[in-house]
């Protein structure tokens, strides 16, 4: 019975050949099936960053900033960098606005994988890049390694590339005000230079000042030349009043000597008186010959009167009438020679004193008339030459005065435009003292970047292990599964066709199965506490989910190769690779394209990695709880699914089975 049931359901060639077929297709088309999966999750996640979901927490508070109009503006440095954020062309995350608390529970429940915090000194620290002391502006951004580890190194070049943009905003901004103030500067240095200008023209007024004043002082010296000139036309007048002089004092030394003469000649009038007929007979002769003389006497007297001083002048007017005394009486003599003989002893007396007087008034007028009439003449010939230089010299000085009022003008001006040069400069220093005491290295660091980002991973994965360890150990676990059944039928056909239960025939499969895979967990939860730098405080941790993780994966894999025998083998290959890809763990899967983000969270694996994560980053509670509840329900389907399917199959060819055994 039993060999013809054999040779009855033993294979064909052809079924053998196209089952052949089959396996051979099949070995060539997982590889290329894996890698189209896997490029087909991934094209795109470069792309893909703006749908990673994130939050931004803005504490920043407003300040007030001084304009050097004097007027104030509001800096919410905060609020810009929110909304450039928030907007539709930014790069990066998908940001969303929200509160300190709502975005830690968020980061702690894998709704968001990072969280940037914005300071309540944010917009006073952009504001003092203006100031004398600068300060960075620091921002925080917090990553959970507990959900997606390479979040937080997407984060941190997020993070950077948001500050540089950011930056480059506030430090063009920065440079604008800058180069404002050093337009403001240059203005005030331009008003400075106005000023200089200014001075350089009162400099100029104050040269041509001083070319007036050089030309009066030439003039003043022409003046000084004719001045010369005039002294010597002095010298010259001088010596005419000398030779002038000469001539009067000839003219008064013949009178003098005439009068001494007379005087002489009057000692024989004495014998007038015993010759008066003599006389008489002769008197008309010697008045012809005295006459002239007296005529001539007293003309010269007459013209020396102006010259002469009072006593002088008394004198000689004493001598002229003395004179015409004489000739009056001479004349009456002629008129009366009897009576003149009588009087003559009386006037001969009278005339011989007054002759004496008057040749001692013509003496003494003789010898003092030269220094008196040459020092006059000197005296008046110069002091009319010193007028004329006086007057040249005093136009000199009247152009000297002109050129230095010019000069006081120009001085004026040069005070002025000084002034307007140190106005100006003034307020260039005060413009520039806003960078007194700054420290240039400083300043310059934090102008070159003025906000600064600091990552804070919580729940922190910091080993290379570590991370091997939270995603290879479901991996591993998964492919011992497959090999597993891979080695082992989960129901033979002798199964099938015994009297045993459907559901002890499951158990018995599955129960072989996670022994073997209970084992396997053993070997790889050591290796993950000793080579990969897990602490051993999570080993109860680590080995409770890696048996629930055996578990299920070895129903998993019970039911596909139940269901579809080596066919399921391949199956679990291809979900191995399609789950590698869709699981997360090292990424956020909101980079995957959209047909893996929705089978992530059906697949095994993703909460197998997703759990893993958590006990491997120090998170319990929901974060392991949640992952192993599905874990627990892909168990059960699992063993239900092979339980529908064994008792599918158990029918009358599972009997005939049977029969051939017995």
């Amino acid at each position: 019975m039993s060999a013809r049931l054999e040779k009855l359901f033993r294979r064909t060639p052809g079924q053998r050949r196209t089952a052949f077929a089959l396996m051979l297709a099949g070995i060539i088309v997982v590889p290329l099936a894996i890698a189209g999966l896997v490029s087909g999750a991934l094209a795109s996640a470069d792309d893909r960053l703006d749908a990673v979901p994130a939050i931004v927490v803005n504490n920043d508070e407003m300040v007030t900033a001084t304009l050097p109009d004097g007027s104030e503006q509001m800096i919410l440095a905060g609020r810009q960098l929110v909304t450039e954020l928030t907007g539709p062309d930014t790069a990066g995350f998908a940001w969303t606005i929200s509160n300190s608390e709502h975005a830690a529970a968020a980061l702690a429940s894998g709704e968001a994988y990072a969280v940037l915090t914005i300071p309540s000194d944010f917009s006073a620290a952009i504001n003092s890049l203006s100031g004398a002391e600068p300060t960075q502006a620091d921002l925080q951004i917090t990553t959970d390694d507990a959900h997606a580890y390479l979040a937080g190194s997407a984060a941190q070049s997020v993070g950077e590339a948001m500050t540089s943009s950011f930056g480059r905003a506030i430090t063009t901004q920065y440079l604008t005000a800058f180069y404002s103030g050093i337009a403001e500067m240059g203005s005030s240095l331009g008003t400075a230079a106005d000023g200089a200008t200014t001075l350089s023209s009162g400099v100029g007024t104050l040269a041509g000042g001083l070319d007036a004043l050089s030309t009066g002082a030439g003039t003043a010296a022409s003046g000084a030349a004719e001045l010369a000139d005039g002294a010597s036309g002095l010298a010259g007048g001088a010596s005419g009043l000398a030779g002038g002089v000469r001539e009067y004092s000839t003219g008064v030394d013949g009178i003098a000597s005439g009068l001494a003469t007379l005087n002489s000649s009057a000692a024989g009038l004495t014998q007038l008186s015993d010759g008066v007929k003599a006389y008489t007979q002769g008197i008309n002769g010697a008045v012809g010959q005295l006459n002239p003389y007296l005529d001539q006497g007293m003309a010269a007297l007459g013209a020396l009167m102006p010259s002469l001083t009072p006593e002088q002048q008394q004198a000689a007017q004493g001598a002229l009438q003395a004179m015409g005394g004489v000739q009056a009486g001479i004349n009456q003599l002629v008129g009366s020679g009897d009576e003149l003989a009588a009087q003559t002893a009386t006037a001969i007396g009278g005339v011989q004193g007054g002759i004496g007087q008057l040749a001692a008034g013509a003496a003494q007028l003789s010898g003092g008339s030269d220094g008196l009439r040459s020092g006059a003449d000197s005296l008046a010939g110069g002091a009319s030459e010193l007028a004329g230089g006086a007057s040249e010299l005093a136009g000199g000085i009247a152009q000297l005065a002109d050129g230095a009022g010019a000069s006081a003008s120009g001085a004026h001006q040069l005070h002025d435009g000084a002034s307007e040069l140190a106005t100006g400069l003034g307020d260039g220093a005060e413009q520039a003292s806003a960078l007194a005491g700054s420290d240039p290295q400083a300043t310059a660091e934090v102008i070159a970047e003025p906000v600064g980002v600091s990552l804070e991973r919580e729940n922190a994965i910091s080993s290379i292990g570590q991370i091997i360890g939270m995603v290879f150990v479901p991996v591993g676990l998964w492919i011992g599964a497959l090999v597993i059944f891979l080695l082992m039928r989960p129901v033979t056909a002798l199964a099938l066709g015994s009297t045993a239960s459907t559901g002890r025939i499951v158990a018995r499969g599955l129960l072989r199965g996670f022994a073997i895979a209970a084992a396997q967990a053993l070997v790889v939860v050591a290796l993950l506490h000793t080579a990969l730098g897990v602490s051993w405080a999570a080993l109860p941790a680590t080995l409770g989910f890696s048996l629930l993780m055996a578990a299920a994966f070895v129903a998993v894999h019970h039911f596909l190769v139940t269901a579809w025998g080596r066919t399921g083998i391949v199956v679990s290959l291809v979900l191995l690779a399609l789950q590698l890809t869709s699981a997360g763990g090292l990424y956020p899967v909101e980079i995957l394209a959209a047909p893996f983000q929705l089978i992530s969270p059906i697949l095994p694996l993703t909460w197998a990695v997703q759990g893993m994560q958590a006990i491997v980053a120090g998170v319990g509670g929901g974060a392991v709880g949640t992952p192993a509840l599905v874990l627990a329900v892909f168990a059960l389907l699992g063993a239900l699914g092979s339980l529908a399917v064994v008792a599918r199959r158990r029918g009358a060819r599972s009997f005939a089975f049977a029969l051939a055994q017995s």
